[in-house]
């Protein structure tokens, strides 16, 4: 009987043995388990606080890149404005010189270069009642034309009137015309006076 309780007692014993064991082992799993959650817990939230914080760095960046285009078009607007507000103050001295007799050379060299553009032997001129061509001032024309290029041509005076100060030169046959009107002469210059204009404007910053 006492044998029966000594085998009894090993394999309990035995029994126990074997599940502190699997506890002990159970248990470093958990902490394993644990530790490895903790870490990918950890991993996952500097993952996410470093795409929040690229995510706030391209909002930043977005913003300023939209606050530095709105300054840009304010700045451009301003520029503009500058622009149009020097014109239309050029074209209105421009006007109220070309009434008088002191404009009469400088059309008459107007219609010289557009002679020396349109390059024909005989050409039309027709101009704006405001600042008008006469026979006197062809003439003349006429002879800067040589003076500049050694060939002679023939200015008339054109019936038709021109919608602005200047001229307008045609072929006899209205096929070829070169423009010298104001706003025309205006446009040619008008890189040069814009870029006065913005360095006028960004001086004054």
């Amino acid at each position: 009987m006492e044998t029966n309780h000594t085998l009894i007692d090993g394999i309990l014993a035995e029994s126990k043995a074997k599940a502190d064991k699997m506890l002990s082992d159970a248990r470093v799993q958990v902490q394993r388990i644990e530790s490895d959650a903790k870490r990918r817990a950890d991993e996952e939230i500097s993952e996410e606080d470093r795409q929040l914080q690229s995510q706030l760095q391209q909002i930043r960046f977005h913003e300023q890149s939209a606050l530095e285009s709105a300054k840009r078009r304010a700045q451009l607007k301003r520029i503009d404005d500058s622009y149009q507000m020097e014109m239309a103050a050029v074209r209105r001295r421009f006007e109220a010189f070309a009434r008088t007799e002191a404009f009469r050379p400088y059309l008459t060299q107007w219609v010289a270069e557009a002679a020396v553009g349109l390059d024909l032997k005989e050409a039309k001129v027709a101009f704006n009642p405001a600042a008008p061509v006469d026979e006197d001032m062809l003439r003349k024309a006429e002879a800067m034309v040589k003076s500049v290029t050694g060939s002679d041509v023939k200015l008339s005076l054109d019936t038709r009137p021109t919608s602005q100060i200047g001229v307008v030169l045609s072929s006899l046959d209205d096929k070829v015309s070169f423009n010298n009107q104001v706003d025309v002469r205006m446009r040619r210059v008008e890189r040069e006076i814009r870029t006065l204009v913005q360095e006028h404007s960004w001086k004054a910053e």
